[in-house]
């Protein structure tokens, strides 16, 4: 059993208020074990993270301020074991306004102490006193994100950190848009931060508009995209819209775009002639990118 700080190690405030909760929770659940707790965190659904038993210990023993995805896994096992028997996803929203408080809490005055950043600077994350209060992860993925994808993120990012001029090594998949919110795990929705730029980004010191161009500036230099993947990217981003047609013939050329997320086929062509034509359209995700895909340093596109 994990006993809650003393008020010595941990005063009152936002973070002594979660815990306390925390612990209340962790009662009447009948004090599970940690590694217990762990496993039962792998058999949730595809939307819940996978917490490890030293991230249930640091967080139970009020170590560190756990990311949400992993604070709500944990809240969701303890509650499904809960005495009272309570709906565990409810439990979870409750515990999600006490951890904004903490990570996030709001003020009456002018706070110029921690301004917005861009994340296009040569500021370092690993010198912020940030990373005094955030835990020491490993590079672990959530669920039901294949192991191709995680491989393609990897080398896309060059096995670091995406933002520019930090360089850790240690390094977690992030959700642009986040799932809550309907992102999902493909490929064009996620990418590779260290523990504090994610964190940063959680917090909303980085806009999802600047990871997104950051993406797009990845998926850039890397060559991922074919010329005519490219060449309707810089279309969309110079031009409004969402659909376009394209040679049925060559829908091959267009794999990237739709294995990321960022195209669907809506119409297919009438026959394989090589006059027929397939009806694509933009993803909300798709359109994100061509907004930002000019700014990318891709090559301009010339429309007449």
């Amino acid at each position: 059993m994990i006993k809650i700080p003393s008020e010595d190690a941990l005063p009152s405030g936002p973070h002594r208020s979660l815990l306390t909760n925390l612990h209340d929770l962790y009662r009447r659940a009948g004090f599970p074990g940690i590694k217990s707790i762990s496993n039962a965190s792998t058999r949730l659904n595809d939307n819940c993270d996978i917490i490890s038993h030293q991230g249930v210990s640091n967080i139970l023993s009020g170590k560190s301020i756990p990311r949400w995805s992993k604070l709500e896994s944990l809240v969701i096992v303890l509650a499904s074991l809960d005495v009272n028997r309570p709906e565990p996803r409810k439990v979870a929203q409750e515990f999600q306004s006490l951890w904004i408080n903490v990570v996030a809490p709001s003020t009456t005055k002018n706070d110029s102490t921690d301004p917005p950043l861009s994340i296009f600077t040569n500021q370092d994350a690993q010198a912020s006193p940030i990373a005094a209060t955030l835990p020491t992860p490993t590079f672990k993925a959530r669920r039901a994100i294949s192991t191709r994808i995680r491989r393609d993120l990897q080398l896309e990012a060059g096995g670091k950190c995406s933002v520019p001029n930090c360089g850790s090594e240690t390094i977690e998949l992030a959700h642009i848009t986040p799932t809550i919110n309907g992102g999902t795990n493909k490929f064009g929705n996620l990418i590779c931060l260290c523990p504090n730029h994610h964190a940063w980004f959680d917090r909303g010191r980085f806009s999802e508009q600047e990871i997104r161009l950051l993406k797009a500036r990845l998926s850039w230099n890397q060559g991922r995209y074919s010329d005519s993947e490219i060449m309707w990217l810089g279309v969309f981003s110079k031009r409004s819209g969402t659909h376009f047609v394209h040679p049925s013939t060559d829908r091959a050329s267009l794999h990237s775009l739709e294995a990321d997320g960022y195209i669907e086929l809506t119409d297919s062509g009438l026959d394989d002639s090589k006059d027929s034509m397939d009806t694509w359209r933009l993803t909300a995700m798709g359109t994100r990118l061509a907004a930002v895909w000019s700014d990318s340093g891709a090559p301009p596109i010339n429309i007449r």
